[in-house]
C-alpha cells in the first residue's frame, strides 16, 4: 500500500469552490477519459465543473463536500447529498454521489478515508441508507465498495455528453 504521511479530511466551504472545480475536473478526466470521447468528457466537465457550478453546490446546504489533503495538495473529495431518493430504497437516504482521488493516490489510505468520512456523517446524522451510483464497468470501484458492505440494490442510466452509461446502484445500511 501507498504510504501517504499525515492526510486529513476536510469539510468545504463556499471558498474551496475553485479548489473542488478543479480536483473534480481532473479526477473524472483522470478516471474515465480511456472510454469515452474527449467531446463527451470535456461537455461533463464543462457542464459539472465549471466555478459557477461548484459555487452553487456549495450554497446548497443539502450538498456537502470534504476532501483528503495531504502532500502538500488536495488528493481527493466527496460530495454528499441529504435526504436523496433512488428508486428500490425505502427509509431516510444520503447520497455519496462523487468519490475520487487522483491516480497518484490509489493504492493509498486516501479513498477509504474519503468513504469512512461519508459512512461516519451519514450515521452522525441519523440516516438509514448510504448509496451511490457507479458504472457497471468499473470494477475497480466496485471492489472498492464491496469491501465497504455496499451491495446492488438497482440500476439507473447516466448521460456522459452524448453517451449513455449503464449505473449500478449500489447501498449499506447504516
Amino acid at each position: 500500500m501507498l504510504e501517504i504521511p499525515s492526510i486529513q479530511v476536510l469539510h468545504c466551504s463556499w471558498k474551496h469552490h475553485a479548489l473542488l472545480a478543479e480536483i473534480g475536473g481532473n479526477t473524472f478526466y483522470e478516471t474515465f477519459a480511456n472510454d469515452n470521447s474527449e467531446a463527451d468528457m470535456q461537455e461533463y466537465i464543462d457542464k459539472t465543473y465549471n466555478l459557477k457550478q461548484v459555487a452553487e453546490n456549495l450554497l446548497n446546504p443539502s450538498i456537502i463536500y470534504f476532501v483528503a489533503y495531504g502532500l502538500n495538495q488536495v488528493l481527493g473529495y466527496i460530495k454528499l447529498i441529504e435526504n436523496a431518493n433512488a428508486a428500490g430504497l425505502n427509509g431516510k437516504a444520503m447520497e455519496l454521489e462523487k468519490i475520487y482521488v487522483r491516480k497518484q493516490a490509489h493504492g493509498s489510505q486516501v479513498a477509504s478515508m474519503l468513504m469512512q468520512q461519508a459512512i461516519d456523517l451519514a450515521k452522525e446524522k441519523g440516516y438509514e441508507h448510504l448509496f451511490l451510483g457507479v458504472w457497471q464497468d468499473n470494477e475497480r470501484a466496485l471492489a472498492f465498495y464491496k469491501k465497504f458492505g455496499f451491495n446492488i440494490f438497482n440500476t439507473r442510466q447516466f448521460k456522459l455528453g452524448e453517451r449513455i452509461c449503464d449505473d449500478y446502484l449500489l447501498h449499506r445500511v447504516i
